[in-house]
């Protein structure tokens, strides 16, 4: 995917600068930012991406202005639904091919790790035949809003409350975007060799080198392009000792 991804976590401040927990659970000992944050965590490890107010001090309005400050391809802000359902379902762009797709990969995704019901991808619109969410409304990037689980739903609840569970929903919520957005641009390895690097950083741990000739697949890029996460896991710097191969 051209352009990074950015995810954020609802809730946490509101427009009057007081602390909006979002849904809570129905004991009370959950908070929707709370358990977003930690599932946001996981996701943008794994994509080696932004997250914005992760810390719960940006209010609606503040977290569109900065995903439309960034220069960012994709938005993804994280929710725990409440209503008395249960399962994940995402919301998307009306009319955008890629937000559906996006949305629909990351239902499935999430659905399948947790071993919950997929209730899809699916669109919202005002009155005013505009779409509901102003975080999906407003973003000047592509953006969709994932609702995980139903956090007033105890055994939806069960899957996300403790590390292990906000960590398996991190995860698949991730691979479920970069299959949605993979780029699966081939580059060849112009260098002796070049590491592939466990996170989007030149000091983080060597997993093993690429030989010289040798071609690579990149499915998504982080840090404004300069790094490409290849298909079984790792990063490659593009900058340095690789090239985009001929087609």
């Amino acid at each position: 995917m051209r352009g990074d991804i950015v995810i954020s976590v609802g809730h946490g401040k509101n427009a009057a600068g007081k602390y909006d927990p979002g849904a809570v659970s129905r004991d009370r000992k959950y908070h929707e930012h709370r358990i977003a944050r930690e599932i946001a965590r996981y996701a943008a490890e794994y994509l080696q991406c932004d997250i914005i107010n992760e810390n719960g001090n940006r209010c609606l309005a503040e977290r569109i202005r900065d995903v439309n400050a960034g220069n960012y391809g994709f938005a993804a802000e994280i929710h725990l639904n409440a209503g008395g359902g249960t399962g994940t379902e995402t919301y998307y762009y009306h009319g955008s091919p890629t937000g559906k797709r996006a949305a629909d990969e990351v239902s499935k995704s999430i659905s399948g790790a947790l071993k919950i019901r997929n209730r899809g991808p699916k669109i919202r619109l005002n009155s005013a035949g505009r779409d509901y969410f102003g975080f999906i409304r407003q973003s000047k990037p592509c953006a969709v809003l994932i609702e995980t689980v139903f956090i007033d739903c105890d055994s939806d609840l069960e899957k996300v409350k403790t590390p292990e569970g906000a960590k398996a929903c991190g995860e698949a919520l991730a691979k479920g975007l970069e299959k949605a957005l993979a780029e699966n641009t081939h580059y060849e390895v112009t260098a002796c060799n070049i590491a592939v690097r466990s996170t989007a950083d030149a000091d983080s741990p060597e997993i093993r080198r690429l030989a010289k000739g040798e071609n690579f697949k990149v499915t998504i890029t982080a840090k404004n392009g300069k790094w490409g996460r290849l298909p079984g896991g790792g990063w490659v710097n593009l900058e340095k000792g690789c090239r985009r191969a001929k087609k």
